[in-house]
């Protein structure tokens, strides 16, 4: 039976809206601070959100965020003094709405204990929308003091909200502004910056990225474009590789907006290490892709990783061939334990896109061989024929390409499969046309074993 999120009392929500509009809101009562803290755990993954059969004024901006969130921080450590060292904390929030669409709370759980105080810091936003002005009111308050701070007020234009205010640093006031930006579905990405100087120029001190939580805690995920990335790494280090990749780049990635959909050795190449990665789209691809690369993690290791590597320009981008083609929903990733099926990556290059003609014949003639031997098909894929908007990490252009994925319960399962296409002259005769009509060459087959951590297995 699902729990009931205890709401704010009315008497003080009247309080509050009736303050909307001032500076500075103190007193967060013993109450609100309760239902910050405990309401996490009774919330469902996504609420429902308010009628839309209102006027589309803005007061709908915040929609997405109702529902259950991870959290990846990174904050800095001293604000306005020209430093670099960032610190990384996670928290879970959840976020409710009220008033019909005119507001909403949210509670927000971290790891993070603050310098000087016992006990992990927790704290609330309480959002409201004002119909007159069409702005937002913001109003943030923590556990170190129950203060709601004064309010940041803005608005979204093309999808990114802005707000400005005034608070308090270290006894002097500064100008701040939130900016909330790369929206989807199940994705987000809030800001924080200060301005000691009028705003003439801006620091920014603080990052969150939001990733939606379902039901059972789990991130949902949602894979419009993906890369198929294939290394070569140095001889005999692709195993250190595996390991540090594994220990230092899932959930650092996945927290600022990727999916690390599965993670490979090659059985037929010794060097060549092969993984997968989504993105909600092209935009959030580019976000994502600059989040990591600039950021912490990446820093800290990427010496380390680089002198691993070869090569890792062999990198297909993807979307899924029709709708529905795409990776089932994934399991629970792997924890360490040894994988033993076999993933097939069927890739094939192509005289022309793939939607020209060589999707409908790999469906009608190809695929049922390949069924018919043994494989499970789990996902077609084509190239996204999108221009490559992070071009720091270049993609193949000698493409297009139709790729297949199909899963084996283990080596020996596609050992059969293998013998039967050998025997099946179908299959001989469909390929053959193939080449005649839309495929340059014989298709490359991938045999990958499952690493330990990754999600896509059998």
């Amino acid at each position: 039976m699902q729990t009931r999120i205890p709401e704010i009392p009315m008497e003080r929500l009247r309080q509050l809206l009736q303050t909307h509009a001032g500076r500075n809101h103190a007193g967060l009562n013993a109450a609100a601070l309760a239902m910050a803290a405990g309401a996490h755990d009774a919330v469902p993954a996504r609420l429902a959100t308010p009628s839309r059969e209102l006027a589309d004024d803005g007061r709908h901006d915040f929609d997405f965020l109702h529902g259950r969130w991870q959290i990846r921080n990174e904050r800095l450590r001293r604000r306005l003094v020209g430093s670099q060292d960032w610190e990384v904390f996670h928290a879970n929030q959840v976020c409710q709405p009220l008033l019909g669409g005119l507001g909403n709370v949210d509670d927000f759980v971290s790891d993070w204990t603050r310098p000087g105080l016992d006990g992990r810091f927790l704290g609330m936003t309480l959002r409201l929308f004002r119909v007159d002005t069409g702005q937002w009111h913001l109003y943030w308050a923590g556990n170190h003091d129950g203060v709601l701070e004064a309010p940041m007020v803005g608005s979204f234009a093309d999808g990114v909200g802005t707000f400005h205010g005034t608070l308090e640093h270290e006894g002097r006031p500064v100008r701040v502004r939130f900016t909330w930006d790369q929206v989807s579905a199940n994705a987000a990405h809030w800001q924080q910056a200060f301005s000691d100087d009028d705003g003439r120029t801006w620091e920014t001190n603080w990052h969150m990225w939001f990733r939606r939580l379902d039901e059972a805690g789990r991130l949902v995920h949602d894979d419009a474009v993906i890369e198929l990335r294939q290394y070569t790494t140095q001889p005999g280090r692709r195993d250190e590789l595996i390991d540090l990749f594994e220990r230092e780049f899932v959930e650092t990635q996945e927290a600022v907006g990727m999916h690390v959909i599965g993670q490979f050795r090659d059985l037929d190449a010794c060097d060549r290490y092969v993984w997968l990665r989504g993105f909600p789209g092209m935009p959030e691809r580019k976000a994502a892709l600059t989040s990591f690369y600039s950021g912490p993690v990446w820093q800290r290791h990427r010496d380390a990783a680089n002198a691993t590597l070869l090569d890792n320009d062999d990198v297909l981008l993807l979307r899924p061939a029709r709708s529905g083609a795409g990776f089932p929903a994934s399991a629970p990733r792997g924890e360490g334990e040894t994988a033993t099926g076999v993933i097939e990556a069927g890739i094939c290059m192509l005289d022309a896109a793939a939607e020209h003609g060589f999707l409908d014949r790999f469906e009608r003639e190809l695929a049922p061989r390949l069924r018919e031997a043994g494989a499970e098909l789990i996902s077609v894929y084509v190239t996204d024929p999108s221009e490559n908007t992070f071009p720091r990490l270049p993609v193949r252009e000698d493409g297009p390409f139709l790729v297949w994925f199909a899963r084996f319960s283990d080596v020996q399962a596609h050992h059969r499969y293998e013998a039967a296409l050998v025997a099946d002259a179908a299959w001989r005769e469909a390929v053959a046309r193939a080449i005649r009509d839309g495929l340059k060459q014989l298709p490359q087959r991938l045999r990958l074993a499952p690493t330990p951590r990754s999600e896509l297995r059998t």
